[in-house]
């Protein structure tokens, strides 16, 4: 049942697949730094700064939480999204697609106004 129910979340939108361990709901502050450093790089030059900031504030907000290991996690997410797209930018959309919602309500619900 709860892989079914992990199913559907992933197929309706509401549950980003990459980069993500199985049982968890929404992104955390490191999975989001490394889609907002990775959505930077993968989109025009005119959000670079607004993307750039968001993942900045993520991983601070990562390393506030979990100190040094959160660098590594950072690392690992992106890697993984990187994967998932295989390492092409052209599909940097489909990052877009997993994880802009879920980090922005992140993002804003800790005080910071996301891109």
């Amino acid at each position: 049942m709860k892989s079914v129910v992990l199913m559907l979340l992933v197929a309706t939108g509401l549950l980003p697949s990459a980069g993500l361990a199985e049982g968890t709901e929404s992104p955390g502050f490191a999975s989001c730094a490394a889609y907002y450093f990775l959505a930077a790089r993968g989109h025009d030059v005119t959000r670079y700064d607004a993307l750039y900031s968001a993942g900045e504030f993520s991983l601070n907000e990562a390393i506030r939480r979990h100190g040094k290991a959160a660098q590594g996690k950072m690392e690992s997410r992106s890697a993984g999204m990187m994967q998932s797209i295989a390492k092409d930018w052209r599909r940097v959309a489909e990052l877009d697609r997993d994880f802009s919602r879920p980090c922005e309500t992140l993002l804003r619900d800790a005080g910071f106004t996301p891109p």
